[in-house]
């Protein structure tokens, strides 16, 4: 019998190395950590012990914007190296002449240079990051963790997740490196291996009747997994990178710190801003109150990442189009990206609008989730910065940061509408200041960046990209609103 090549033999292979897909697939293990996990935390735990396991995942987060900008820097940076830069050219990439850059192979030297300062620099801010934490996790939880109804075993909880933030930390430099390096359906097949065992193992654990000390310890393990594992798939797929003994490399430095200190300084004010509304809420607000509106905050927040995977997954090839001064594919190819990415947020937003109500009293939660009008608004909002950060990251592969305007006004607007706007509406304010501070100036600054840097029009860019999901999306959250009034 002959067996023909058809589309259909070979969509296994299409899957198993799509960047899109296998990005997908781990933020789908992700997201069956709040559709698995998370029910059983619901039902188990009482409402201070759920706001004080949805605290420490906040702070693992703001943790983790220590990074303040290396991952997309660096990712950015090795890619540049791939289309042929050496570290001299990577400071204006588009400069150069496309021919001599499309048509060389990898620059070595470049990247490994870029390697061994990503690594010198990732042990550093690792240490830096844990002291931080502590110091400042310890003060924030201070209230929360007396709530509880087991002091003890929720600071030893904290206690493990301390010791393994900076291992977690180190390990995102090489997730960052793999992606830099076009290995991110590699990377993201182990996500998703060792993703599922995370959600499994904290499962089991809560079917078990542990405590939260359990739980975190289950679900940190996979924390360190996760790190060891990223440097061990550098090692096996780039020995020769790295070989290089980790050190500062002055011409990298230079190169970098422009765009690192505006990434940072944009992260901290933008995801910095929005996870801590979560900590200072969680100080004067009742357990119960603050159990849902951090569960509202991380559901939405792993909405948003998983929707990113259509785009974000592409950032790389978008880098070295623009290496290559390739302007018509890298276009096509960052809208194809952003409708999808639009469309997925909108699937995920609306699922949870209509369905989460229900599932929460069908499992028997001991904590509610917030009004309809609140989760209404906080989706809106979620689009726009979503809408926002696609623009500011197809601007940034031209090596010209702006996170720092970008993030920054838009942190300080909606510190002030917040300040603003809860003595009179109170939890509303927390949404309602961030739509109003995306929509009003982050979406607006950032089209402006890209569409001048690319050339394109709103009418002739965004209409088919964006214009349907904001029109489905604000019908569907609005009508579950009024709905269940």
């Amino acid at each position: 019998m002959i067996l023909y090549d058809t589309p259909m033999r070979r969509l296994p292979g299409l899957v198993w190395h799509s960047p899109t897909l296998t990005t997908w697939g781990s933020l789908a293990v992700r997201l069956a950590s709040v559709v698995l996990v998370l029910p059983l935390v619901l039902s188990r735990y009482d409402a201070p012990e759920v706001a004080v396991w949805q605290l420490f995942s906040v702070l693992f987060t703001l943790a983790l914007l220590f990074d303040f900008g290396l991952a997309p820097t660096f990712a950015r940076l090795l890619a540049y190296a791939r289309g042929g830069a050496s570290v001299a050219q990577m400071a204006a990439p588009a400069a150069q002449a496309p021919a001599a850059l499309a048509s060389a192979t990898m620059s070595t030297e470049g990247a490994m240079a870029v390697l061994a300062t990503q690594r010198w620099l990732y042990a550093r801010l690792a240490v830096a990051a844990t002291l931080v934490v502590a110091v400042l996790g310890s003060l924030a939880l201070a209230h929360p963790i007396a709530q509880t109804t087991d002091p003890r075993n929720a600071w030893a909880a904290w206690g493990v997740v301390l010791l393994t933030l900076g291992i977690g930390f180190w390990g995102n430099g090489f997730g960052a490196a793999l992606q830099g390096m076009d290995r991110i359906a590699l990377l993201r097949r182990w996500e998703m291996g060792c993703g599922l065992a995370q959600v499994l193992s904290s499962a089991a654990v809560l079917l078990a009747g542990g405590d939260l000390l359990a739980l975190v310890a289950s679900y940190q393990f996979w924390v360190v997994f996760n790190a060891l594992r990223n440097r061990r798939l550098m090692q096996r797929e780039f020995p020769a990178l790295m070989a290089t003994a980790p050190h500062a490399d002055r011409a990298v430095l230079r190169v970098m710190w422009p765009a690192t200190w505006r990434s940072g300084v944009g992260v901290l004010m933008s995801q910095g801003v929005v996870q801590t509304s979560g900590v200072v809420y969680s100080q004067f607000a009742a357990p119960a109150d603050v159990a849902a509106y951090l569960l509202a905050l991380r559901i939405i927040t792993v909405v948003g990442q998983f929707s990113q995977a259509p785009f974000y997954s592409k950032l790389p090839q978008l880098a070295k189009l623009h290496v290559a001064q390739q302007r018509p594919a890298q276009l096509a190819l960052a809208q194809r990206g952003m409708r999808m990415a639009h469309w997925t947020f909108v699937a995920g937003a609306a699922a949870v609008a209509l369905a989460l109500p229900s599932v929460l009293a069908a499992i028997g939660s001991r904590v509610a989730f917030v009004a309809p009008d609140v989760w209404a608004v906080m989706c809106l909002a979620f689009f726009a910065e979503r809408f926002g950060a696609m623009h500011l990251q197809l601007y940034s592969v031209t090596n010209h940061i702006v996170w720092h305007i970008a993030n920054g006004v838009t942190g300080v607007v909606m510190i002030g509408l917040a300040l603003l706007l809860y003595p009179l509406v109170g939890l509303m304010a927390l949404p309602a200041n961030m739509l109003l501070a995306y929509a009003g100036f982050y979406c607006v600054y950032s089209f402006v960046k890209s569409s001048r840097a690319f050339g394109f029009t709103l009418a002739g860019f965004e209409p088919g990209v964006s214009l349907g999901p904001v029109l489905v999306l604000a019908g569907v959250v609005t009508g579950a609103a009024l709905w269940a009034r």
